[in-house]
């Protein structure tokens, strides 16, 4: 009850006015709207002011009241009402405007003086003191006793146009509950609530009262505090409100985003789907129309040979029917003759050649149970069979192999020799395994138009950020071959002159990383030799990768390390695993996570590891699909790209298992060297021939 009254004779203090103005007049609160119960929609009839400052009629509160509880129904606050709705505060506040407003509102105001006389005449005046309406001949008299001398009477159209309203206010009073004839102007300290005088004389006597404006004197600090500090709560929630609004937002571009990659999926699927339709329908088409070309060429010579055989027989038939013996025994030998002829003639042994259909996504297991698409939503773990693959690009190194080491190309007894096939022949020997990840095949490279002296021996790819060029290290002619990212052929670079030759290549920045056995050369992306470096150990060929343009990783082999140099040529770190010993790191990858990724050709796994020594994973044939690991590279989500003997096969950061995503026929030959480019295409290397592959099967 104290802060209903302490607010309201704050808001009545005539001194105190105009130092509290705030945005909301008087004027803006003695409106209907305001003074509407929510519930109702009729005027206050007893208002009744809930915890959480509502207010509603009483009796529309009552049905609202269950088990001693009620909720807002605007705000839905739950409150404890162990009395009823008769038992919550009276919104005192609303009593005020309410009766300021029916007053002004009341169509037909009569002389209160005259009525007490049975007498209806109409008001022109107001008594702010006593509340009177007057009429023209009372308000003239009206202050003439001792009793009303200073009261102040004003002109009723002002007074209902609302120029008195702050002082009406100011002169309404509170009424006591249990003494309605006495106003509340005292405040007990003791008890925490306005009393009226006589309260103060019974039941407060012994209490510490005080007058109700050396009370709100006191609280008005504290109160003005309280409200003060609610702006910052305010502030604090429109903080909050606005990045609940930029985080709908950015849910609603995201999923957008989800929404174009699915379709575009769908779309890409298609259409590769129809083309493959396409391809085999006319592949098939041919072979029908070549064979049956062949049936027909065969039917005609057997109808040939049917006609001759018939035409004998009946012109030998007809020389034993009318025939003399002379004549039968005359041509005797010339039926013999034609007889054996036509039954000495071989007809065509045609077989049935009919082509066997075999489809590569035919798994009723995968199709009727695996999802397409998977949506890994927060506070979920993806599942293995399900991870999503986003391409991205990543500097790395691939070398060659040569019994063992990463030279030359291999021997042509060696059982994963390369044997070049037809562009037609990759295209159609193509196949994977699995339905999440593929990889389709899109275009191969250019060949090199210049004159080589001798065949390309590629062992190193890089691609170059931003542009996505694609460098191919070419040893067997000491140059660079330079592609652009569509696989046209833009020229080439030749390599500094050395004893020994070159085998590793890397972008980092606008820096050429080459190697060529213990040493180290930084070229510009024009060729131009800038720097040469030593490096450490005495390995035959050093594999290298780039993080960003920070610095160059190098592979060390039979050291089981990694050198890491500044472009400016400072070595500026090593990478020495715990406790790992008896491996030759070959090929290396540097993730997104600044993790690095090797190939340990003597082990035949795949170790990856942190920047501080500490090993993360290790892939080995025991547990996974690997079974002599080779080239590598990394995407921008972690995934790692294998090359196995004549397969690729993926690893996210959540399988250990791995997936293969291309599966080359051994006559093919075996891919070589990969690499990740920018337009989420995978770059596979053989034999001198490039073919660029785009993976799909999860959401990209």
């Amino acid at each position: 009850m104290f802060w209903a009254c302490a607010l309201e004779a704050l808001a009545n203090r005539p001194d105190k006015i105009m130092a509290t103005q705030s945005s909301t007049s008087l004027q803006d609160l003695i409106r209907e709207d305001f003074l509407t119960c929510k519930i109702c929609y009729d005027l206050y009839v007893v208002p009744k002011i809930l915890p959480c400052l509502h207010t509603y009629c009483q009796k529309c509160l009552e049905p609202l009241v269950e088990n001693g509880t009620i909720h807002c129904p605007e705000c839905r606050l739950q409150s404890e009402v162990p009395g009823g709705s008769v038992g919550l505060k009276t919104n005192f506040f609303i009593n005020g405007l309410l009766e300021l407003f029916q007053m002004k509102h009341n169509k037909d105001l009569e002389c209160t003086v005259c009525s007490s006389a049975q007498k209806v005449v109409a008001a022109t005046a107001h008594c702010l003191d006593c509340k009177d309406f007057l009429c023209q001949i009372c308000s003239q008299g009206h202050c003439c006793s001792r009793l009303t001398l200073h009261h102040k009477v004003v002109n009723l159209e002002e007074f209902l146009a609302g120029h008195y309203d702050t002082e009406v206010r100011f002169l309404q009073e509170l009424w006591c509950q249990d003494h309605p004839q006495e106003a509340l102007r005292f405040f007990c300290d003791t008890c925490s609530m306005s009393i009226c005088r006589d309260c103060r004389m019974l039941d407060h006597f012994q209490h510490k009262v005080v007058s109700m404006s050396s009370a709100v004197q006191r609280k008005r600090p504290s109160v003005e505090q309280l409200i003060k500090s609610l702006q910052g709560t305010i502030t604090c929630i429109s903080e909050q409100e606005k990045a609940v609004e930029e985080a709908m937002d950015k849910l609603k571009v995201e999923s957008e985003h989800v929404k174009e990659k699915i379709c575009k999926y769908v779309e890409d699927i298609t259409t590769y789907i129809f083309a493959q339709k396409d391809c085999a329908l006319a592949k098939l088409n041919a072979f029908l129309t070549e064979q049956l070309e062949h049936f027909c060429l065969a039917r005609k010579e057997l109808q040939s040979q049917k006609d001759k055989a018939m035409n004998t027989q009946e012109f030998s038939q007809r020389i034993l029917c009318v025939g003399k013996d002379s004549e039968i025994l005359h041509l005797e030998g010339m039926i013999r003759t034609r007889v054996e002829e036509l039954q000495a003639h071989r007809l065509p042994q045609l077989q049935s050649q009919i082509p066997e259909l075999t489809i590569a996504w035919d798994e009723p297991q995968q199709l009727s149970e695996a999802s397409i698409f998977s949506l890994v939503f927060p506070g979920e773990q993806p599942t293995r069979n399900a991870q999503p693959l986003e391409l991205g690009s990543e500097s790395l190194t691939s070398l060659g192999e040569e019994s063992g080491e990463v030279t030359g190309t291999p021997s042509d007894s060696d059982e994963d020799s390369f044997t070049s096939e037809s562009d037609s022949h990759f295209k159609s020997s193509f196949s994977s395994t699995g339905w999440s990840r593929r990889a389709g095949y899109a275009f191969s490279f250019q060949l090199d138009p210049s004159l080589t002296k001798q065949k390309p021996n590629i062992t190193g790819i890089a691609v170059v950020p931003h542009s996505g060029q694609v460098v191919l290290l070419d040893q067997a002619n000491a140059e660079i071959k330079q592609y652009s990212a569509c696989g046209h052929f833009e020229g080439v670079i030749p390599l500094p002159a050395s004893n020994s030759v070159f085998c590793g290549i890397s972008v980092c920045g606008k820096i050429l990383a080459c190697s060529s056995e213990t040493h180290l050369f930084f070229l510009n992306l024009d060729g131009l030799f800038l720097r040469k470096l030593q490096l450490r150990g005495s390995e035959s060929s050093y594999p290298l990768a780039s993080y960003g343009d920070s610095y160059v990783a190098v592979s060390e082999g039979t050291l089981c390390s990694i050198s890491l140099y500044s472009p400016s040529g400072a070595c500026v770190g090593r990478v020495q695993p715990d406790n790992y010993h008896g491996g030759k790191f070959l090929f290396i990858a540097v993730n997104s996570w600044e993790e690095f990724v090797v190939s340990d050709f003597i082990k035949k796994q795949i170790v990856v590891m942190e920047k501080s020594g500490v090993v993360l994973n290790v892939l080995n044939p025991s547990t996974s699909l690997l079974a002599k690991p080779f080239s590598i590279c990394v995407d921008e989500d972690r995934n790692i790209f294998v090359i196995d003997q004549f397969k690729v096969i993926q690893f996210s950061p959540y399988d250990n298992t791995g997936k293969v995503v291309f599966s080359g026929q051994c006559k093919m030959g075996r891919p070589r060297v990969l690499a990740i480019d920018s337009n989420n295409l995978i770059l596979v290397r053989e034999d001198g021939n490039t073919h660029v592959f785009y993976l799909y099967g999860s959401l990209l």
